[in-house]
C-alpha cells in the first residue's frame, strides 16, 4: 500500500500530460535508460514518468538493470549500443569508458556543480574526466530485530569475537543469525568491503594507488581472512538456508519477512529495511579484531552517467533533474543519504540513520566500497570466490592468491 501511494503521488504531482509521437510539432526523442533499481522498480518508473511529463519532447524507455551492472554494460560498450542514460559505479570501469569516449565528461553540468566535492574523486578518471554523478553517500551496516535482541539478552557486539558469540546465542535459540548474499555482487558491499577495510587498509592506507599500479599485495593471511570470516559464519550454521546462492532481493525479502534476526546490507536500503512490521535497529559491523579500532565504510552509491550519442542533451537534462528539482522523488523512495549541496526538496532520512551517521563520521580512518578501487576485471571474482570457499572448492588462502593474481594481471592489460 505504501509503495502504491508513493507511485500515485508522483504521477499526480507530474500532471501526467502525455501526447503521442509529437508534442506541439516538436519531435519526441526516446531516451533509453538502463538503471539499477531492483529495490524500487515501480518508484523509478514513476519518477521517470514525472520527468517525461515535465519534458514532453522526451519519452523514456526504462530497463531495470540487474545487480551485476558492469557485466550488463560491458557487451553494450563493446558493440556501441550503450543506453543514453545509465547507472554507473565509481571506479575503474566507468573511468575507462569516459577516457575511451563512450561516456561523456559531466564536470560542467548542473548536476556536477550541485554535488559535494568529497564524492567526485571516485567518479573521476585518471584523465581527469567526471564520468558519473553518485546517487548518494553510502555505508553498509547490520540491520537487526530489536525485540529478538531483548528477548535473548543480546548486546551490540564491538568486535568479531563478540559477534560470533552473539550469533551462537541466536542459533541456539533456533533462529537464523544473519543473512548473507554470495549469489551476486552485494556480498562485496558487506563481508568483502568490511573485511578488506579492517584487515588490509590499516597496513596499506594507500590501497587505491596500489590497486591502480598493480602493487597491492593480497596473497596474505590478512586478505585470506576476508574470505575465511564468511566461511566461519556459513560453517557454523549462522546463515540462512541456501545462503550460497542467495541474491540481493531475496536476501532483503527474507529479513523483511522476519526470517533472520540480522541482515548485513547497505544504507541505501533503509527505505526498504527499516519500515518492517517488527522494530529494526542498526549497528556498525564489528569486523575488527578484539582490541582494534573499527574501520567503517564511507563511500558512494551507484550513480548515473551519460553516453556519447545523439541524445546526450536530453540525457543531461534528466541527469540535472534527478540531481536537482527531481531528487526528492528518488531519495524519498530510497531513504538514502543525499550527496547534493542543495537537494531542492524534502529529504526523508530516518532518525536511526541520522544517529548512525553521527557515530560513523567520528571515525578518523574509513575505507571505500569494493567497486571504487578494484580493477573492473576482478569485480565478479569478489563474490565468485566466496561461493568457491563456502563450497570447499578453494581454501581462503587459495582465494586470496587467485584474487591477487587477477588484480595484478588486470593492470598489465
Amino acid at each position: 500500500m505504501k509503495k502504491a501511494l508513493f507511485v500515485l503521488a508522483i504521477l499526480l504531482a507530474a500532471g501526467f500530460a502525455f501526447s503521442g509521437g509529437q508534442t506541439g510539432g516538436e519531435e519526441v526523442v526516446t531516451l533509453t535508460c538502463a538503471m539499477m533499481a531492483g529495490d524500487i522498480p515501480e518508484e523509478t518508473q514513476a519518477f521517470l514518468d514525472a520527468f517525461a511529463a515535465e519534458n514532453p519532447d522526451i519519452k523514456i524507455d526504462f530497463t531495470n538493470v540487474p545487480q551485476d551492472l558492469e557485466v550488463y554494460l560491458q557487451p553494450k560498450a563493446a558493440s556501441g549500443e550503450m543506453p543514453d542514460f545509465i547507472s554507473v559505479n565509481g571506479g575503474s570501469f566507468g573511468a575507462d569508458l569516459v577516457d575511451r569516449g563512450i561516456l561523456i565528461d559531466l564536470k560542467d553540468t548542473f548536476a556536477a556543480k550541485n554535488t559535494i566535492d568529497a564524492v567526485k574523486p571516485q567518479f573521476t578518471s585518471p584523465g581527469g574526466k567526471l564520468f558519473g554523478i553518485c546517487g548518494g553517500v553510502s555505508t553498509s551496516l547490520i540491520y537487526y530485530q530489536v525485540q529478538s535482541f531483548k528477548d535473548l539478552g543480546l548486546t551490540i557486539p564491538e568486535n568479531w569475537d563478540d559477534f560470533l558469540v552473539l550469533c551462537e546465542k541466536i542459533k541456539k535459540a533456533g533462529k537464523t543469525a544473519i543473512i548473507i548474499t554470495p549469489g551476486d555482487g552485494t556480498m562485496s558491499n558487506t563481508l568483502w568491503s568490511h573485511g578488506f577495510a579492517n584487515n588490509v587498509v590499516p597496513k596499506y592506507p594507500d590501497y587505491v594507488r596500489r590497486f591502480r599500479e598493480g602493487t597491492m599485495t593480497l596473497d596474505t593471511p590478512e586478505f585470506a581472512d576476508v574470505y575465511a570470516k564468511g566461511k566461519v559464519l556459513f560453517d557454523k550454521g549462522y546463515t540462512q538456508p541456501g545462503a550460497v546462492s542467495t541474491q540481493y532481493m531475496p536476501g532483503n525479502e527474507m529479513y523483511i519477512q522476519g526470517k533472520s534476526v540480522q541482515h548485513f546490507a547497505g544504507s541505501w536500503l533503509a527505505g526498504m529495511l527499516l519500515p518492517t512490521e517488527f522494530e529494526t535497529g542498526v549497528y556498525m559491523p564489528p569486523w575488527n579484531a578484539k582490541g582494534a579500532t573499527k574501520i567503517p565504510i564511507v563511500a558512494t552509491e551507484t550513480g548515473w552517467g551519460v553516453s556519447e550519442g545523439p541524445h546526450k542533451e536530453q540525457a543531461i537534462r534528466l541527469l540535472n533533474w534527478i540531481n536537482g528539482e527531481g531528487f526528492h522523488y528518488y531519495q524519498n523512495a530510497r531513504g538514502n543519504i543525499p550527496h547534493l549541496k542543495d537537494p531542492m526538496g524534502p529529504v526523508v532520512l530516518d532518525d536511526r540513520i541520522k544517529k548512525y551517521l553521527e557515530k560513523l563520521y567520528s571515525y578518523k580512518q574509513t575505507a571505500g566500497l569494493w567497486f571504487e578501487y578494484i580493477p573492473a576485471e576482478t569485480m565478479m571474482l569478489t563474490f565468485q570466490l566466496y561461493q568457491e570457499v563456502l563450497t570447499n572448492q578453494k581454501t581462503p588462502r587459495e582465494a586470496a592468491a587467485a584474487f591477487d593474481k587477477a588484480a595484478r594481471e588486470a593492470v598489465k592489460k
